[in-house]
């Protein structure tokens, strides 16, 4: 009995990881996206941000104008909360961007904003690991990545110092990065999903 108390449990355990991790990767209709949310959570928290999209970070941004994405704020069942980013077209609520992030006080008021990121800023170990873990499962859904620094790396930008790592599985239909950007300010792992037609 204890035996199938254990599987049963370990079962129901190794189902929420996955659905905090659950990862939407097929161009449908926001409909869908918004449905897929709710049977991961049916008490999934929305929220009304308004969130632009620049065309440094998606290069179509002229060409697939969308309006303010669908957010969810999913419950933080490992290290670090999940916030999914859904970027759809009005005319045809087509979904255009995902991005995933794992980050602690992402949509907070200021000072909660700052004091997450204050008592963060010591375990960059902590996103390190996470980093690694997410994209060991984003291999088994996408295969090799065209690129991937194996570490993270120290960048010197006018001054401030931070770590970043990157993974990019790039095809003729789909672009996927996952970064990571540690700083005193900035602790975050993000997955950008975007296809290109």
């Amino acid at each position: 009995m204890k035996i199938i108390f254990l599987a049963l449990a370990l079962l129901f355990c190794s189902q929420a990881g996955f659905s905090q991790e659950s990862i939407w990767t097929k161009q449908r209709k926001i409909s869908e996206v918004i449905d897929f949310e709710k049977k991961l959570d049916p008490e999934a928290k929305f929220l009304s941000k308004n969130v632009w999209l620049s065309k440094e970070y998606y290069p179509l941004a002229d060409r697939y104008k969308t309006v303010n994405p669908v957010i969810v704020q999913r419950k933080p069942l490992g290290v670090l909360p999940v916030y999914a980013e859904y970027f759809y077209t009005p005319k045809d609520s087509l979904l255009r961007l995902v991005s995933y992030d794992w980050e602690k006080g992402r949509y907070a008021d200021l000072k909660d904003m700052l004091e997450s990121r204050k008592e963060q800023a010591g375990k960059s170990e902590i996103y390190f690991k996470e980093y690694e873990r997410i994209r060991q499962q984003l291999i088994k859904s996408f295969g090799k990545p065209n690129q991937a620094d194996e570490q993270p790396k120290t960048v010197n930008d006018e001054g401030q110092k931070y770590l970043n790592q990157n993974t990019l599985w790039e095809t003729d239909d789909l672009h996927a990065d996952l970064n990571l950007i540690f700083s005193a300010g900035t602790q975050r792992i993000r997955l950008t999903l975007y296809w290109k037609k």
